[in-house]
């Protein structure tokens, strides 16, 4: 007898037309009159004439699962006590309730319910008790000894869930099951005329889940939230919906399958080759012998299903918890006592299966009385089980960018930390401090509830921002009356002077609505700054109110609606007379706009040189001028606005593929100025500075004009162990989904600008030596 037929006779056997019946108990949540169950039962023989006359006693043990019941005194029907095995739930010493209501009782609702989520259970261990009997016994993997996990009260619609999905786990303990069954599957849904398609362990779990789920979105909808759509108006409000799409995104289209069935097959230990394919997205281990789960685990990052049930594992590795897109997470008859912290990053799982282990009571209780999602929220919102972050490095430079290494030359970090207030230099950050509007259980689901806190986040932020103590502070997503209540206040006090511009569309709402709009802040010191002039750009406004922009199908409807802005300030530094132009702003996020961040920034770059005309009275003094550009653009170093600013020009670029902004799609983006992000002198060394489990990358810069300023010194990388362990800021150590960007500059023409002259042009001697271009 062939593998083939002796799976399509285990089918017939041992599960399918019971698993389709169990499936139907699930849908309808509740025990149905014993005259549907009997005309369910004719119709299967009706659907399957050969399989009941071949199988009479499979036929009879389906119908035992009906009708073979014993009457107790009061005349009610009930399981047999004898069918309930030992592996299987049951409550001793105590009368079993009804299976079904008699006609014409009268018992209030919630008794029914309570009495019909019993059903539910005995139906489940009475399905155990009958096919775990039969397995074992042909020739492939047997089972661990069964432990019911004794919870404080197993008749929680949760833990009966556990018990049903556990028996049909057991059940399924045929070498590859969910290959097989997937290759039958397919061949029905191609045969029309072919016998219903079978019931599976994970068919029959999102079952329970989408019933679970309807539940809280109609609570949900009773609760709807107060934040005005106005508000959250071009601003991602939640993960993406479509988790395949994203997965086929990830892999191009290049991967043709993602999903691997190494069930039944007595292995003991799996190959760390198999952990290199991080394209899975389910992956069936159960029914093996294995002890141990590697910890390499922690790299199939995209997995969505994972079956680990019926082995000899005893403990679960915390790396497990990185694999933060599990859905289905399947431990049952197992070892396991204890479940790690790190389970407080699997924000998107389901179902997690844990019946048949001496697992903590404590845990196994919170699974009972409130399910998986609850147990997560449980170990999410726990005090920090991990250590604090290493403090970031300060890290100085070398005129030619290279890193002084503070082991060689302590003394320079020293000097540095004596001279931080030099007459030619001053320091400034740029962070994007996440808006209390934005950040929701929602979107942030790893985040603890208290950490997410606005309360508790601010004052996070106030510490962080005031210990870095730099000399000039931009900061992105601030809500307006958060600006003028809470930062105005503490930072006149702390010797800054503040500036503010919304975004738009406040212009568009009511006096209490407008407080609420984010936009952008900046601070500077006041014994290292004066103000000369204070501007503000709104690029779709600029866009509008100029003949120079042609007014293409593509400008209004993919760029007008976008309301980002930009504050300029004009500031002079006290010590050496040099005035700097500081931009602060803040990109659309969607990287299906690419090409609307392109247009924001050219028409910035654009602005910017007709600003600095008028201002100079010298037409293009773009060399002698000093700036800084700064915020969240939200592009990545592959983006056209990158190429723009790093190269002065980006023409025929991909993410402008297909788009049409008149000339600046005809001839390209184009501007004068010599600029350079300052974390790129330590890029390779810098991964990112924005971290969420969806995208992670660096995306905030700090751009300068090269003729003009130095880079002296940069704040370097966030704690890379601490980040192993964690999918995404914020959290109890980082109060934002961004780090802020630190920098200090040296202002290389020192001196007050006259008006009518010019700075002379920097000549290299090179005569005497070779000269390195920063």
């Amino acid at each position: 007898m062939n593998a083939n037929h002796m799976f399509q006779q285990q089918s017939l056997l041992l599960g399918i037309p019971l698993q389709q019946m169990l499936l139907q108990q699930l849908q309808q949540g509740q025990g149905q009159p014993q005259a549907h169950n009997q005309q369910f039962v004719q119709q299967q023989q009706q659907h399957h004439p050969q399989q009941h006359a071949q199988q009479p006693g499979q036929d009879a043990m389906y119908e035992a699962s009906f009708r073979g019941t014993s009457s107790n005194a009061n005349g009610a029907n009930s399981f047999p006590q004898q069918l309930l095995g030992p592996g299987s739930y049951s409550v001793q010493n105590q009368m079993l309730q009804p299976k079904f209501m008699p006609l014409g009782s009268s018992i209030p609702p919630q008794q029914q319910q309570s009495q019909q989520q019993g059903q539910l259970s005995q139906l489940g261990a009475q399905l155990g008790s009958q096919l775990g009997g039969q397995m074992g016994s042909n020739g492939y993997p047997g089972q661990n000894k069964v432990v019911s996990v004794n919870v404080d009260d197993p008749t929680t619609m949760y833990w009966q869930h556990q018990i049903l999905l556990c028996q049909l786990s057991r059940a399924e303990n045929i070498p590859h099951f969910y290959a097989r069954q997937f290759a039958l599957n397919s061949r029905k849904t191609k045969n029309p005329y072919a016998d219903v398609k079978s019931v599976t362990l994970i068919d029959a779990t999102k079952t329970i889940v989408s019933a679970l789920e309807e539940q809280e979105k109609q609570q949900k909808a009773a609760q709807a939230s107060q934040t005005t759509s106005a508000l959250m108006r071009n601003k991602k409000t939640e993960v993406e919906d479509d988790e395949e799409q994203r997965m086929m995104t990830r892999t191009k289209g290049k991967q043709l399958w993602c999903h691997m069935d190494l069930s039944g097959q007595g292995l003991s230990s799996l190959s760390p080759r198999l952990f290199q394919y991080d394209f899975l997205e389910s992956l069936y281990l159960n029914n093996n012998k294995l002890t141990e789960v590697p910890s390499i685990i922690g790299k199939l990052r995209g997995l969505r299903v994972l079956d680990l049930s019926h082995n000899r594992i005893s403990e679960v590795p915390p790396e497990l918890g990185m694999c933060f897109n599990l859905r289905y997470l399947y431990l049952f008859d197992n070892y396991i006592k204890r479940l790690p912290h790190e389970f407080r990053n699997l924000i998107e799982l389901l179902f997690l299966g844990i019946e048949g282990n001496p697992i903590d009571l404590s845990v196994a209780n919170i699974i009972s009385e409130r399910g998986t999602k609850a147990l997560i929220g449980q170990f999410r919102d726990m005090d920090p089980p991990y250590p604090e972050p290493k403090p970031r490095s300060w890290l100085l430079l070398k005129e030619d960018g290279e890193v002084i290494d503070p082991v060689f030359e302590p003394e320079k970090y020293a000097e540095d930390h004596l001279n931080k207030d030099g007459n030619d230099s001053f320091t400034l950050m740029s962070y994007n401090i996440l808006c209390q509007h934005y950040a929701t259980p929602k979107m942030y689901k790893y985040t603890p509830t208290w950490a997410l806190d606005w309360n508790y986040r601010k004052n996070s932020l106030k510490e962080e921002i005031l210990r870095y103590n730099t000399d000039v502070i931009c900061l992105q997503e601030v809500e307006t009356r958060t600006f003028h209540e809470f930062w105005t206040p503490i930072m006149n006090e702390a010797g800054y002077k503040g500036f503010f511009f919304s975004k738009t569309r406040s212009k568009t709402m009511s006096e209490l609505e407008l407080k609420k709009v984010d936009g952008c802040a900046t601070f500077i010191r006041s014994s290292k700054f004066s103000l000369i002039l204070k501007q503000h750009l709104e690029y779709n406004t600029v866009c509008m109110g100029l003949d120079r922009y042609k007014k293409t199908k593509d400008l209004f409807n993919r760029f007008m609606n976008k309301d980002h802005v930009a504050l300029i300030t004009h500031l002079q530094h006290l010590e050496s007379g040099e005035r700097i132009l500081v931009v602060n702003t803040h990109l659309h996020w969607d990287p299906a706009f690419n090409d609307v961040k392109a247009l924001q920034v050219g028409i910035l770059l654009e602005e910017l040189q007709n600003i600095i005309k008028k201002s100079s009275g010298q037409g293009e003094d773009f060399k002698n001028t000093a700036m800084i550009i700064c915020g969240d653009f939200n592009s990545t170093k592959l983006s056209a606005v990158y190429q723009l600013f790093s190269t002065g020009s980006a023409h025929k670029h991909e993410d402008m593929d297909g788009r049409d902004y008149g000339r600046f799609t005809d001839d390209g983006f184009h501007h004068n100025f010599k600029l350079k992000s300052a974390y790129d002198h330590i890029a390779s060394n810098f991964p990112f500075s924005n971290y969420t489990p969806t995208f992670t990358n660096e995306i905030d810069y700090v751009w300068y004009s090269t003729n003009t300023l130095h880079v002296k010194g940069l704040l370097g990388k966030a704690d890379e162990e601490y980040f192993q362990h964690h999918i995404g800021i914020p959290n109890a150590h980082f109060p934002s989904d961004h780090i802020p960007l630190v920098t200090k500059f040296q202002i290389r023409n020192k001196g007050p600008m006259v008006s009518g002259s010019k700075k002379p042009e920097f000549k290299p001697d090179l005569k005497a030596g070779s000269s390195r271009k920063t």
